[in-house]
């Protein structure tokens, strides 16, 4: 029989219970008593289920047990990075311990067409095999397919290992192999105790990884009704069913009693309740406050936003701390435009910080950001794979990819300061001409790079900006940011890293309303959520809507997964629950915000589009769609 990567030989401890039932307050009370056991923070790990998660998990610690006493609180891929990124893990892996940037998985799934895979077949078999990474499927031999998969996955690890770097997807996986196969790591890695808060939204790999490091007891929580995604791209929804089947003496605790008003309470067990979520055991509330659910409707899309601005006031004028409000919007336009409204109206905000390099690699001037960072790269190391492949792929058509995949083969050779050397006696005219490129190209970044020279902090970020023509833009301003943040003395392989953990980190900085979207808000909690552009289209795609893309047996999955990160995120309101939606929109804004109009008038000349609250909570406004 097949051991289960679920078995481990720690004490299993199971949380069980919907949202707002107390299980992260069940985490810390267990927590705080170790300690007071006498248990070293040394010994303790815990796990959340996004960076702002694990924040807001470590400042809930330190108010219970003090600042000084904490132990390590962190998520299971930033987890798996610094244990890649140890120097023995370096050395034996032969990759450093960071991911690739937007830019550069572009620039990655460019090199891996050179497989000659359609472009739209290779990419859902590049989303299977990321997937099975996750799931800790074998990748080897007989269990490929047939030869095709085979073959990508060996250039895609071929392609990863000559970068020296990981896809942040397949890090839990990577850390899992790597302590499989090195006793040694695996023992410096381990804790007495592990604690996994929302144990559902990890992947599999992270999952079985936190029962690896466990030595003496693994405790989860989950809530087998919050399928919501957090910071890993595949969650293993039915994890702590797997854990309790490889470990049957585990112990389970069931929450029964809701700590959130009892209006809300009300509130969320309508969502639960609903056919898309199927969970027909109502909970009754512990809180003895009565609180507030309303859905609140509107006329037009701006009226909502002002409408925001409003709820959110009269919250603050009932004593409510800026930083105990949450707004959580659809879509990530909706989130910037009812920041931008609360913030005209002098209210503080705390946005979910989204630090991203990205650009169109094929045009230099579409991505001057990612050529600065990547100049900050090349700085730090002259000799690094990573860099130097991405700079001589900006501003190709074609990225260059069949050079660099004669170099990945070892057909050819790149260097800073010899450029490239061909191997193949009679190259191909496609790989002198990318020679020719990748030598022009070099010979640009070694001028530059002389200029940088010596450089440090802000000012080497000035200077690398300045040089890639990226002096504004959102990703410019992200990495002066990052910058401003370092020590003046910071080198370039430090600000670097910097980056990484901005880009990998998200976080709702400073002490305003936080505004995010739905699933940005796991872990957190607040005495009044507002949550915003409730309205079809919006809150499930138009194209859900649409029998031509979206087959009808498909749309219950679609339902399923919109109306569980709304269920989620109502569980965060511990007082008052307030949902808006707007009717109507002019032709054009509906069109722009690709709403799904049910209906068109003609009013006073202007074209108004009717439409309708989200199928999301019609639990709550009684209106459901119908085709």
């Amino acid at each position: 029989m097949i051991r289960s990567p679920y078995a481990t030989s720690a004490n299993v401890h199971c949380i069980e219970g919907r949202v707002g039932t107390g299980k992260t307050q069940f985490i810390v009370d267990q927590v705080a008593d170790l300690l007071h056991q006498e248990v070293s923070p040394r010994d303790i790990a815990l796990f959340a289920a996004t960076p702002a998660a694990a924040r807001a998990l470590e400042e809930r610690l330190a108010k219970a047990i003090g600042a000084g006493a904490c132990p390590r609180v962190s998520t299971l891929p930033l987890f798996s990075l610094e244990l890649l990124g140890s120097p023995k893990a370096v050395c034996r892996t032969g990759r450093r311990g960071r991911t690739l940037m937007r830019f550069e998985e572009n620039l990655l799934m460019e090199d891996m067409k050179t497989s000659g895979v359609a472009p739209r077949r290779l990419g859902e078999m590049l989303k299977f095999l990321y997937r099975s990474m996750t799931d800790l499927e074998p990748l080897r031999g007989d269990w490929f397919y047939d030869e095709q998969e085979a073959r990508v996955f060996q250039l895609l690890c071929d392609q990863l290992a000559f970068r020296e770097a990981y896809l942040a997807c397949e890090l839990p996986r990577a850390a899992w192999d790597y302590l499989g196969r090195h006793d040694d790591a695996r023992e410096a890695a381990t804790y007495d105790h592990v604690f996994v808060d929302d144990y559902q939204m990890a992947s599999r790999a992270s999952q079985c990884l936190a029962g690896a490091i466990a030595r003496t007891s693994l405790t989860v929580a989950h809530d087998p009704l919050a399928r919501v995604r957090g910071s890993e791209d595949y969650p293993a929804f039915k994890g702590a069913q797997h854990l309790l089947e490889a470990n049957p003496d585990a112990e389970i605790d069931k929450l029964a009693l809701s700590r959130l008003s009892c209006v809300v309470t009300d509130a969320v067990n309508r969502f639960a309740e609903d056919e898309a979520i199927g969970d027909a055991t109502p909970l009754a509330s512990a809180s003895g406050e009565q609180g507030v659910c309303e859905a609140v409707a509107y006329e037009r899309p701006e009226d909502e936003l002002q409408g925001i601005v409003t709820l959110v006031a009269y919250q603050q004028s009932r004593d409510v701390a800026a930083s105990d409000i949450a707004v959580a919007a659809a879509n990530r336009l909706w989130a910037a435009n009812a920041a931008r409204a609360l913030r005209a109206q002098g209210i503080p905000v705390s946005p979910l910080s989204r630090v991203s390099i990205a650009g169109d690699t094929h045009d230099e001037d579409a991505c001057r950001a990612a050529r600065a960072f990547t100049l900050l790269r090349l700085v730090a190391d002259r000799r690094d794979p990573l860099a130097l492949r991405s700079w001589c792929g900006f501003g190709d058509y074609l990225a260059n990819s069949a050079l660099m995949t004669a170099v990945v083969a070892g057909n050819a050779t790149l260097s800073l300061e010899d450029g490239v050397t061909l191997n193949d006696q009679a190259p191909s005219p496609l790989l002198k001409q990318g020679a020719e490129r990748a030598d022009a190209a070099l010979a640009e970044a070694r001028q530059i790079l002389g200029a940088l020279d010596g450089l440090l902090g802000s000012a080497l970020v000035e200077a690398a900006l300045e040089a890639a023509g990226a002096g504004d833009g959102v990703e410019a301003a992200a990495l002066k940011a990052v910058a401003a943040e370092a020590p003046p003395t910071a080198s370039a392989a430090e600000l670097c890293h910097a980056v990484e953990r901005a880009v990998l980190m998200p976080q709702f900085a400073g002490q305003g309303v936080r505004v995010g979207l739905p699933e940005d808000f796991a872990g957190q909690s607040a005495s009044a959520v507002v949550m915003a552009g409730l309205v079809n289209g919006l809150t499930l795609p138009r194209r859900y809507f649409d029998p031509a893309q979206v087959e009808r047996d498909k749309r219950p999955a679609l339902l399923a997964a919109e109306m569980a990160k709304t269920y989620a995120c109502a569980g965060k309101a511990a007082s008052a629950l307030l949902l808006t939606y707007f009717s109507e929109a002019p032709l054009a804004t509906a069109e722009s915000l690709k709403l799904k109009i049910h209906r068109v008038r003609l009013r006073e000349g202007e074209r108004l589009c009717e439409v309708r609250p989200s199928e999301t909570i019609r639990a709550i406004t009684g209106v459901s769609y119908h085709d």
